[in-house]
C-alpha cells in the first residue's frame, strides 16, 4: 500500500559521434532578444485567473498550470499566425500582419466561446483540405459537458466551426494536450489524447490502481476511420489508469524503425511512459528498459537530436531550483526507506530534477528496437530551472545546434515547506471545528515568479545559461510556449503563454550575425499531412536532424517549417527527407538563406530502415549463463547507521580476479561475495565455459564482505596464493570478521585458509596490492584501509605487510611508512616504478584524498612523495590503473573518479567539503557535505536532516526560511567549528596523468562521455591492434543519497587511443557494450585469439562480450 498521490509530491519534495557528424563544436554566436509589447505587437491577450473560496489551487491543483499557444498559417498566407488558450478567459486568436504586428480576429472567427476550463491547443489538417484546423483541450473541476474538447474545423476564410462531436473528438475527460500522428500508416491522422486526474488517491494497491481504465483520466489513443475517430487504447496498449497524471506527449520514431512511437511525462508518482510502436497497431512501454531513472514531477517534454549524432534524446521538465535559498525552502526530510518502498510497489527511480536522456543505440529484444539512454541533465547543466513547464529545443543563434528555452514560475507555491506546515495546522483547526477563510489561507501561500531559462548549446554536451546574454532576464509566470519565424528574416521568435499578464513576444535580433540558415516547408500548403517527415541536413562535416511533430512542450504546437541554422555555411552539402510513408528524397548542393519547399510527390526513392541497426559492433554479447555466478548483495541501509553520509559505503563488490589456479593453461577467476555469500572459484574449460568449484574455506568465511582480492605466490611455490580483503560498513570498528584472510593454493585449485599468515588487524580494507618492497625476491603487500565503519569520514589505517619469503607476513607500516595509519580513505592503488630508479613506488587514490606517491627509498621505507602535478587533485577517486599509453617507455596513469554529472561542480577555489566532527558530544560523527551553488558554500541537507543530525539546532532555526540561507558557518557555533576536521575535493573529473618522464605528469581530462557516471573499472587494451592502448570504463553507483540520485548513465564505456593523449568515445551502438547496473571490476582476457571482456556488477550476474569476429 502506498501513500496518497498528493502526499507523494509533499513527501517527495520533502523527503567519434557518428562519422556523419565530424567533431566541430559550436562556436559563439551573438543572439539577441527583444521583448516585444502588446502595444507593438497588437497581442493584448491576457490569461486572467480569479482566485475564490470554490476556485483555487486547493480546490483544483492544476489551477495555475496555464494556457497553451499555437503557430500556424492559418490563412495560407506565408506567415505563421497566433492561437492562446485562457483558462478562465476566452481564447485568443491573432492574424500576422508582417512585421511582427497581430490582428485580433477572435471575434469574427467563431473560437473561444464556450465555458469551461482550456488547456492544451493543437493544430492539424483534420479534413486533409489543405487548411489548418484547431482542436482545444478543456479540464477543470467542472462538469463533464464543461469538458468537452472542441475542434475548429477551417472554413478557409478566417471562421471557424466546431465540429468535434461529428469527429468522435469531443471527449469530456481532463485534457492537457492532444498529438495528431498516423501511428498505423494508413494515411490519415489519429489522435493522442494526453489526459489528468483531479482526484487524491488516500491509499491505493499498486498493481490494481496501475491496472484500471479511468473514464475521465486515463489518456486515450483515438484511430482515425474514415473521418471518425474510434477509441483504441486497451488493445492498443495504451494505460488509461487513474494515477496517470500527463502533462507532456511527444511524439517521435525514438527507435528510428520507421513507425512513431510516444513519450508522455506523468506528474507524480505515476512514471512517464515510452510507448514503442511495433508497426502491428501495438504499443510497447519500454520505459523501464530504456531508462536508468526519470523526474519524478513530469511537465513538459521535448523529443529531439540535441547532440548531433542522429538519434532523439529525451527532455523533461521537474521543478528543482537553481539557487540554494529556494532549494532549502522546498526540500523536506529524505526517507530512503519510503522511496525503496516505492521501488518495491513497481514504480521507477524518479528523481525531483530536469531530465536529459541522451540516446545512445538501439538493441533489439522481443521484436522490438529497444532504445537506451544515459540521462546526463546534470552534466549538461540543464537540470535546475525551478518550477517549469514548457522546454523548446532549436537553434535560436543558428550555430547548427539546438539551444533550450524553458518557461516556469508558478503563481502561489503551494509545495513551500513553511506553508506546507502553516497548512497542515489550518487543517487540524478546520477539524476542530474552528472557521478558517480560504482566501486568508491563499494569501499566506509564496508566489514563484522567476526568469525563463534560455541556455546555448556548446556543442559539447553541456549548455551555457544565456539569459542575461540574450536578453531574456524578465520574469514572468509562463507556461505554454512556441517558436517560430514571425517576421521571415531567418532566425526564430519566442512566444509565450503568461498568466496575468499578456503573452512574451520575443524577437530575434540574430540575423545580424553572419550566421546563416535553411528552413524546410513540408509541402505546399501550411497543412499538408507531413506529421512524421525526417530531415537530415549534412554541412561542415556536421549532420543536423529533425523530425516533424507539431505538438510540442507543454500544452502547444508549432505548424512551421522545420528551421537548421547553418553557421557560415552559405551550401548545404545535402539534404535527405523521408516522408512518412518511407518515401525518401535528397537533393544536393542547397542554397542555405531560403525557405525550401519539399513534396512528397517529388520523392521517388524509399528508405530502408533496417540501416538503424546495420552496423556490425566492436564487441557482441556473449550469453550469461556461460559464467555460473551472481552477486548477492545483503540488505544493508548504511543511513540508518550514519544519516548524513553522502553515498552507501556497503556496496563495494564484486571484485573479479584472474590466475591459472590449476595449472591447465587456462586462466580462471575468483569473484568475491558480499556479506552472508561466499566467494566463487569459477574455472576456466577447454571449451570456454566456466564451471563453479566448491572450495570449503571459502564457505566457512562467508559472513565477511569481501572488497577486493589479489591472485599472487604468497609462499614461492610457484602457483597462485589468494589474498581476500575483508571490508563493508555494516559491521562495529573491530568486528573480527574485518579481518583479512590468505588462502593458500595447493597447485591443483585447491584452497585452505592460512591461519596466523596475516596480522590480527580488524579494518574495513578497500583494495590490496603486491610488490617486491625490497627486491628480496618475494611479494609483499600494500592494504588499503576504505573506512571506519559508522565513524565516516574519519581516515583510517593503510598497511604495509612483509612476506618473509614463506607466506607469513608481518605488519611494517610503523617502520616504513607511518604516515598511512592516517592516510585516508584508500579507495585503490596500483605499484610501479614510477622514477624508474629499479624499485617499485605505490601510488594511491581515495575518497577526499589527492593522488598520492609513496616513494619507494631502496626498500629502505617509503617517502610522502609531493609531486606538483598532483598538488591539486583532491577528489572522490575509486580506480587507478596504469599503461604506456603513448609508447614513450614510461607507465601513464587512468584515474577514475566520481564524474561530472551532478549538482557538485568543484574547483580548486570553489571545492565540495566535507566537515565532520562530534558537534553534539554523543561520540558519533556528525558529517556535513557542503558545495558551491553561486558563489557561496551551503551544506547538502535540508533543515530537517540537519535537525535530525543535531536536535538543538531547532531552537535556532524554527522555520524553513530561517534555516534556508544558512551556511554552515551560521549552523554551527564557534566553538563546534574549532573542533572540526575539513576534508576538500577540487576536481570530479575523471582522467589521464601523461608522465613526462622527468618526474612530472600532465593532466588530461578525459572525454565528456567519461564523466557522464562514477568510474569504479578500467581496462587498457589494444582492441583495434594498431599498437596503442584503448581505454574501457565502467562504473554508476545506485546507492546514493536521494538528492544526489542515482548514477547509472555508464554503460560500459570504450574510448580509442588517437595518440598524444587524445581518445575518442566509440559510440555506445557501435562499440556494443549495454552493460546496466553498478559495475565495480573489469576483467581482459585475450587466449585464443579471442579478446574477451567481463564486467562484474554489484548484486547482479556477471556480463561477458568478447570482439566481434
Amino acid at each position: 500500500m502506498i501513500t496518497t498521490v498528493h502526499f507523494l509530491r509533499i513527501a517527495r519534495l520533502s523527503g567519434l559521434i557518428i562519422c556523419l557528424i565530424g567533431l566541430l563544436t559550436a562556436q559563439p554566436a551573438l543572439a539577441q532578444f527583444t521583448l516585444l509589447n502588446s502595444q507593438q505587437t497588437g497581442v493584448k491577450f491576457v490569461n486572467k485567473l480569479v482566485e475564490t473560496e470554490k476556485n483555487n489551487v486547493l480546490a483544483y491543483e492544476y489551477f495555475y498550470n496555464g494556457g497553451g499557444v499555437a503557430v500556424g498559417d492559418l490563412n495560407n498566407d506565408g506567415l505563421p499566425d497566433l492561437y492562446f488558450t485562457g483558462n478562465m478567459v476566452a481564447d485568443r486568436m491573432y492574424v500576422n500582419q508582417g512585421s511582427l504586428k497581430f490582428r485580433d480576429i477572435s471575434s469574427s472567427a467563431g473560437i473561444g466561446k464556450g465555458l469551461g476550463w482550456k488547456t492544451g491547443v493543437t493544430l492539424v489538417d483534420i479534413n486533409r483540405d489543405g487548411w489548418l484546423d484547431i482542436y482545444v483541450c478543456y479540464s477543470g473541476s467542472g462538469r463533464p459537458e464543461q469538458r468537452r474538447n472542441r475542434l475548429y474545423i477551417n472554413n478557409k476564410n478566417l471562421t471557424f466551426t466546431d465540429q468535434a462531436a461529428q469527429y468522435g473528438l469531443d471527449l469530456p475527460t481532463h485534457s492537457t494536450q492532444a498529438a495528431f500522428f498516423d501511428y498505423d500508416k494508413d494515411g490519415d491522422l489519429d489522435c493522442f489524447l494526453l489526459n489528468h486526474n483531479i482526484k487524491d488517491f488516500k491509499r491505493f494497491d499498486a498493481a490494481a490502481v496501475k491496472a484500471m481504465r479511468d473514464e475521465f483520466a486515463g489518456d486515450r489513443l483515438l484511430r482515425n476511420d474514415d473521418g471518425k475517430f474510434v477509441d483504441v487504447s486497451e488493445a492498443a496498449g495504451i494505460k488509461g489508469n487513474p494515477i496517470g497524471f500527463g502533462l507532456g506527449v511527444a511524439i517521435a520514431d525514438i527507435n528510428l524503425d520507421g513507425w512513431p512511437d510516444i513519450y508522455v511525462s506523468n506528474d507524480y508518482i505515476e512514471q512517464d511512459y515510452l510507448y514503442l510502436n511495433d508497426g502491428k497497431g501495438h504499443f510497447y512501454d519500454s520505459l523501464e528498459k530504456s531508462v536508468g531513472h526519470l523526474s519524478y514531477f513530469s511537465m513538459g517534454n521535448e523529443v529531439t537530436d540535441i547532440n548531433n549524432d542522429g538519434w532523439p534524446d529525451i527532455f523533461t521538465l521537474d521543478m528543482l531550483p537553481e539557487d540554494n535559498r529556494r532549494q532549502k525552502l522546498l526540500y523536506g526530510p529524505e526517507n530512503y526507506e519510503t522511496y525503496q518502498n516505492m521501488l518495491r510497489n513497481g514504480f521507477d527511480h524518479q528523481l525531483m530534477r530536469n531530465m536529459l536522456q541522451l540516446h545512445t543505440g538501439v538493441k533489439k529484444e522481443n521484436g522490438f528496437l529497444v532504445p537506451k539512454f544515459s540521462e546526463i541533465g546534470q552534466l549538461a547543466g540543464i537540470s535546475n530551472t525551478d518550477w517549469s513547464w514548457c522546454p523548446l529545443f532549436a537553434d535560436f543563434d543558428n550555430d547548427g545546434w539546438k539551444d533550450l528555452y524553458v518557461t516556469n514560475g508558478y503563481l502561489r507555491d503551494y509545495t513551500n515547506m513553511d506553508f506546507m506546515k502553516f497548512y497542515a495546522d489550518q487543517q487540524l483547526k478546520i477539524a476542530r471545528g474552528d472557521s478558517t477563510a480560504m482566501m486568508d489561507i491563499l494569501r499566506q501561500m509564496p508566489s514563484t515568479t522567476t526568469q525563463h531559462y534560455i541556455f546555448r548549446n556548446t556543442g559539447q554536451l553541456t549548455f551555457e545559461n544565456k539569459v542575461k546574454a540574450w536578453g531574456m532576464d524578465q520574469k514572468a509566470l509562463s507556461n505554454g510556449a512556441v517558436y517560430a519565424d514571425l517576421d521571415n528574416d531567418g532566425d526564430l521568435e519566442i512566444i509565450t503563454n503568461n498568466i496575468n499578464v499578456p503573452p512574451s513576444i520575443y524577437r530575434n535580433d540574430s540575423r545580424v550575425s553572419e550566421q546563416h540558415y535553411l528552413q524546410v516547408q513540408l509541402g505546399n500548403g501550411s497543412a499538408t499531412l507531413a506529421a512524421g517527415a525526417k530531415v537530415w541536413v549534412y554541412s561542415q562535416g556536421m549532420a543536423q536532424y529533425q523530425e516533424f511533430n507539431p505538438s510540442r512542450g507543454f500544452q502547444s504546437c508549432m505548424y512551421t517549417p522545420l528551421h537548421f541554422g547553418v553557421g557560415k555555411a552559405t551550401t548545404v552539402d545535402s539534404l535527405r527527407i523521408v516522408w512518412p510513408n518511407d518515401r525518401m528524397q535528397v537533393l544536393r548542393g542547397v542554397k542555405a538563406n531560403q525557405k525550401l519547399v519539399l513534396k512528397p510527390e517529388e520523392a521517388a526513392g524509399k528508405y530502408d530502415w533496417n540501416k538503424t541497426v546495420s552496423e556490425k559492433p566492436v564487441f557482441t554479447e556473449v550469453l550469461t549463463d556461460s559464467l555460473p555466478y551472481r552477486h548477492t548483495e545483503d540488505a544493508y541501509n548504511d543511513f540508518k547507521r550514519q544519516l548524513l553520509i553522502p553515498n552507501m559505503l556497503s556496496f563495494q563488490g564484486p571484485h573479479l580476479a584472474k590466475a591459472d589456479v590449476n595449472g591447465d593453461g587456462l586462466i580462471d577467476l575468483y569473484a568475491t561475495g558480499a556479506k552472508g555469500q561466499p566467494g566463487s572459484l569459477l574455472i576456466q574449460e577447454k571449451s570456454g565455459q566456466w564451471k563453479p568449484v566448491p572450495q570449503p574455506a571459502f564457505d566457512a568465511d562467508k559472513m565477511h564482505e569481501d572488497t577486493d582480492a589479489l591472485f599472487f605466490d604468497a609462499d614461492g611455490d610457484g602457483d597462485p596464493d589468494l589474498y581476500v580483503a575483508s571490508g563493508g560498513f555494516a559491521y562495529l570498528p573491530d568486528d573480527l570478521l574485518l579481518q583479512d584472510r590468505l588462502y593458500l593454493n595447493d597447485g591443483k585449485g585447491n584452497f585452505t585458509r592460512q591461519t596466523g599468515a596475516l596480522p590480527d588487524e580488524t579494518i574495513s580494507d578497500g583494495c590490496v596490492v603486491s610488490l617486491d618492497f625490497d627486491k628480496d625476491g618475494d611479494l609483499d603487500l600494500f592494504v588499503g584501509g576504505r573506512v571506519i565503519p559508522g565513524r565516516y569520514p574519519e581516515p583510517t589505517s593503510s598497511r604495509i605487510l612483509i612476506n618473509d619469503g614463506k607466506g607469513i607476513f608481518t605488519d611494517k607500516t610503523a617502520q616504513l611508512a607511518p604516515f598511512l595509519t592516517k592516510i585516508g580513505l584508500v579507495t585503490d592503488a596500483v605499484a610501479l616504478d614510477l622514477d624508474q630508479d629499479g624499485w617499485q613506488d605505490l601510488v594511491l587514490v581515495g575518497e577526499w584524498m589527492p593522488v598520492t606517491v609513496l616513494k619507494n627509498n631502496a626498500g629502505k621505507l617509503f617517502t610522502h612523495s609531493l609531486i606538483r602535478s598532483f598538488t591539486h587533485s583532491s577528489g572522490w577517486w575509486n580506480r587507478i590503473e596504469t599503461a604506456d599509453l603513448d609508447n614513450d617507455g614510461d607507465l601513464d596513469l587512468v584515474v577514475g573518479n566520481f564524474g561530472r554529472n551532478s549538482q557538485m561542480k568543484p574547483t580548486e577555489t570553489e571545492p565540495v567539503t566535507m566537515v565532520y566532527g562530534d558537534f553534539d558530544q554523543n561520540e558519533a560523527i556528525d558529517p556535513f557535505l557542503c558545495y558551491y551553488n553561486q558563489g557561496r558554500s551551503y551544506p547538502l541537507v535540508s533543515r530537517d536532516e540537519a535537525l535530525n543530525q543535531l536536535f538543538p539546532l531547532r531552537r535556532k532555526f524554527p522555520t524553513y526560511q530561517s534555516f534556508a540561507d544558512a551556511t554552515l558557518k551560521e549552523i554551527l557555533t564557534p566553538e563546534q567549528l574549532t573542533r572540526a576536521d575539513t576534508l576538500q575535493a577540487t576536481t570530479f573529473s575523471s582522467i589521464l596523468l601523461e608522465n613526462k618522464g622527468d618526474g612530472t605528469f600532465a593532466k588530461h581530462d578525459l572525454p565528456v562521455e567519461a564523466q557522464f557516471a562514477p568510474i569504479f573499472a578500467l581496462a587498457l587494451v589494444d582492441y583495434d591492434g594498431d599498437g596503442l592502448k584503448d581505454l574501457l570504463v565502467g562504473g554508476n553507483q545506485s546507492f546514493t543519497r536521494i538528492k544526489i540520485g542515482k548514477m547509472d548513465a555508464n554503460y560500459g564505456s570504450l574510448f580509442k587511443n588517437n595518440g598524444t593523449f587524445r581518445f575518442s568515445y566509440v559510440p555506445q551502438s557501435k562499440a556494443g557494450f549495454r552493460v546496466e547496473g553498478d559495475v565495480r571490476d573489469l576483467v581482459v582476457l585475450e587466449q585464443n585469439d579471442t579478446l574477451t571482456i567481463l564486467f562484474g556488477r554489484n548484486n547482479d550476474s556477471i556480463r561477458v562480450y568478447q570482439k566481434t569476429r
